[in-house]
């Protein structure tokens, strides 16, 4: 797959800063964690899901562009807007930043939940973005030339786990330590993970 140069030059019109990574029926089901995967200051990006994207919902047409470097500096945190074009109310935008991070060979996105809007934050020292963050949605992918899945988390499994003290937390946010929630994905991949959402790439 040729990746197109990321850029938010057809977007800086827009202002409209909404939560939620994926489409909307599916908006901010992340795994909301207190503290992400792995380190963020040793973050890398992943160089192949950046490109720009698209699904379908529901009759609509959602793109995903996927980037780095843009607001986010000298970090090597990366860029995920997601955009329903058209005429207002139906044009909206979703714009995060976060890392790429992997548990064995699967891959995840650690979106932060920030305290700032995220266009405050260009040029930012990673210190920073960590110090803005309240919390993370991190989000199972896989990605090949021909496609990108985003799975989102069963929040019901998600709060009964948390509930019979399987992994600690308060409703269907987790706060336990990293090591204890790198165990919990692990041995809980098959209930955690819900809703695929499958998106191809616009060459």
């Amino acid at each position: 797959m040729s990746h197109r140069p990321f850029t938010l030059s057809i977007l800086a019109l827009a202002s409209l800063l909404l939560p939620g990574f994926a489409v909307q029926a599916v908006a901010d089901l992340g795994l909301e964690s207190k503290c992400p995967l792995a380190d963020p200051l040793k973050a890398k990006v992943d160089e192949r899901p950046v490109g720009t994207w698209r699904t379908n919902m529901k009759g609509k047409t959602y793109y995903l562009h996927a980037g780095a470097g843009n607001i986010v500096g000298k970090s090597n945190w990366m860029e995920l807007v997601l955009v329903h074009p058209g005429k207002k109310p139906s044009f909206y935008l979703h714009h995060k930043i976060g890392f790429a991070s992997t548990i064995g060979d699967q891959g995840f996105f650690n979106i932060a939940n920030m305290s700032v809007p995220v266009t405050q934050l260009r040029g930012s020292k990673p210190e920073e973005l960590i110090s803005a963050v309240g919390r993370y949605d991190i989000f199972k992918y896989d990605v090949t030339e021909e496609y990108l899945d985003v799975w989102s988390a069963d929040k019901k499994f998600l709060r009964e786990a948390i509930k019979t003290g399987k992994i600690k937390g308060r409703d269907a946010t987790i706060e336990d330590t990293q090591e204890n929630l790198i165990k919990f994905i692990e041995s809980s991949a098959e209930k955690l993970w819900g809703k695929k959402i499958r998106y191809t790439p616009v060459k």
